[in-house]
């Protein structure tokens, strides 16, 4: 019975690869979209939140502190070279300790992007700066957020593009007492929808 289904499963997988460049193409033998000083982008990213380890002790986050959690941010940028793009991001993650309470982040960050293009699939390669503001039960406190990532999109049209973010979160939390001091490490796994303008 289950065999079927297996093959039903392959031909969809085929067709989709299939088609893809099809209706990526904005019509026969059109060029890829070519992006020059002054464009600029909007994007939306919602996602899978994976907290890892605290630094310097190893220690585990993901089941002994923290759940799972989710993700979401918004991102503007803009082109200062064809394969070169700045830009401010903000967004907010959350996940739950073992009791319930709920640790939630709000990162801003200014953003760069170095963009490969393997028509029509772009892979920018970003890194992230800029300040965390953590808040855990009745405390809050801001940190320092390094996020470098990739993402796999594909180009639909000269207007939009769609595709997967991977990002790593380093938030580092400062103490007078440099033995204090902790470098929570997350991963982040997010879609994303990008509008060119």
């Amino acid at each position: 019975m289950k065999r079927p289904s297996r093959v039903l499963m392959t031909v969809i997988v085929l067709l989709a690869c299939a088609l893809a460049p099809a209706f990526a193409a904005e019509g026969p033998g059109a060029p890829p979209p070519q992006y020059s000083l002054g464009d600029q982008t909007l994007s939306i990213n919602a996602g899978l939140f994976v907290p890892l380890f605290l630094l310097p002790s190893w220690k585990q986050l993901f089941g002994q502190q923290l759940s799972f959690g989710g993700m979401g941010g918004l991102n503007w940028a803009a082109y200062v070279a064809p394969q070169t793009r700045i830009g401010l991001e903000v967004g907010g993650t959350f996940s739950f300790s073992p009791n319930m309470n709920t640790l939630l982040m709000l990162p801003i960050l200014f953003k760069g992007s170095y963009i490969f293009t393997l028509y029509p699939f772009e892979i920018p390669l970003t890194l992230g700066v800029g300040i965390n503001i953590v808040k855990y039960v009745d405390q809050s406190i801001i940190d320092l957020l390094v996020r470098p990532g990739t993402s796999l999109l594909w180009t639909f049209n000269s207007s939009w593009s769609f595709g997967v973010n991977l990002n790593y979160w380093a938030d580092m939390q400062f103490s007078s007492v440099p033995s204090q001091s902790r470098t929570g490490n997350f991963l982040e796994i997010s879609l994303c929808a990008l509008y060119h303008y």
